[in-house]
């Protein structure tokens, strides 16, 4: 009786260690994948300094995210959401080079989304610098798509996973001082996320 209770717990620990194996497994290929997804953001980070360096364009690079901040004054008047003609040229030289980068084929089955995101000062209610904020981004992703230097297939990747977001203040830029800097505040910035 104590031989046949002892073989029900063998098997039973037979079961437990071969079903650890499997979740073991599954946990090294999960890992795995996270360091690929973490290289790949690494190297877009990377090409994406080089080739606007390159490009003798003034765009920072966020080297922990690939974020990068353009300065919304040279954007918009205050207040309003038509693209200058600064910003238009700015654009006409900093999208290529960024799609260049986000499109190149070890990436292009990596890319989840591109985010172009509106952000305002405090000035004014939350409210109208949402409309504000989501105008801007709004215009900033047509003007994008309607570039003639993009090819056909570029605006239909671009169609598939570009998208606007207006942010309002929510997201305000501080000095050293702690006190806002509202001119910093005042910004548009691309961002791209992996998928997952």
């Amino acid at each position: 009786e104590l031989q046949a209770v002892l073989a029900l717990k063998q098997a039973d620990l037979d079961a437990a260690t071969a079903k650890l194996a499997e979740q073991q497994l599954a946990l090294t290929s999960q890992a795995k994948r996270i360091e690929d997804l973490i290289g790949v953001k690494a190297n877009i980070i990377q090409d994406l300094s080089a080739s606007l360096s390159k490009a003798n364009m003034k765009a920072t690079v966020d080297p922990n995210n690939g974020d990068i901040v353009l300065d919304s004054a040279v954007f918009f008047e205050t207040g309003k959401s038509t693209i200058k003609a600064e910003g238009q040229a700015l654009l006409d030289r900093f999208i290529p080079v960024y799609l260049d980068v986000l499109l190149r084929p070890e990436y292009e089955d990596y890319l989840g989304e591109i985010i172009i995101e509106g952000h305002t000062d405090s000035s004014g209610s939350y409210d109208n610098n949402l409309k504000l904020s989501q105008d801007r981004a709004l215009q900033v992703a047509l003007y994008c798509l309607n570039l003639n230097t993009l090819s056909r297939v570029q605006k239909n990747k671009l169609q598939q996973i570009m998208t606007a977001k207006g942010r309002s203040y929510s997201d305000l830029v501080y000095d050293a001082n702690g006190r806002e800097d509202a001119d910093a505040s005042r910004r548009v910035e691309f961002k791209f996320s992996l998928k997952d």
